[in-house]
């Protein structure tokens, strides 16, 4: 995403959030968390924005019932669920659900078995945002977004294949 023009040492996550969300400008946003989202609901309340708050311990069942959204903030819900109903949940948000997803990630809050790594996350095609730490409490944002997740190649076009007047043609 890389858009907060300020360093992440000098900004809060708070802060942080908020300059995703302004560069954006989502009207119609999702959050998926156990517990409200104060910044999310003043940031929609100031700027016009439709919020849809999923708020369950398994929210799988809830998001098969929603359709598209501009942008998803997933908080305070990865640290409780298992690997794998996690991974079915960032999947089905980041194919299904929106384009722009931001992950806010406490590890200390998971049980070790719970916990994620930064290389779970990556697997999963999100990218590093910002890291802070306050008070021996550390807090890690993700992102993905679909247009920039895949990098534009420039051998992928016509005048590199064997037959290039075949180039695009679907069998």
């Amino acid at each position: 995403m890389d858009t907060a023009a300020k360093s992440a040492a000098t900004e809060s996550p708070q802060e942080h959030l908020a300059a995703i969300l302004e560069s954006h400008q989502p009207s119609h946003l999702l959050s998926v968390s156990e517990q409200p989202v104060p910044l999310l609901e003043h940031w929609c309340t100031d700027h016009d924005c439709a919020l849809t708050e999923v708020q369950e311990v398994d929210p799988l069942p809830e998001l098969k019932k929603l359709g598209r959204f501009d942008m998803a903030i997933v908080a305070e819900q990865l640290e409780y669920m298992n690997h794998h109903a996690a991974e079915e949940l960032i999947g089905r948000l980041r194919n299904l659900h929106t384009q722009s997803l931001v992950v806010v990630y406490q590890p200390q809050l998971a049980p070790d078995r719970l916990r994620w790594s930064r290389t779970d996350f990556l697997g999963m095609g999100l990218r590093h945002e910002a890291s802070f730490e306050n008070e021996g409490r550390r807090m890690v944002l993700y992102s993905y977004e679909l247009a920039s997740y895949n990098f534009v190649r420039t051998w992928n076009n016509p005048r590199f294949w064997a037959n290039p007047e075949m180039w695009g043609y679907w069998w």
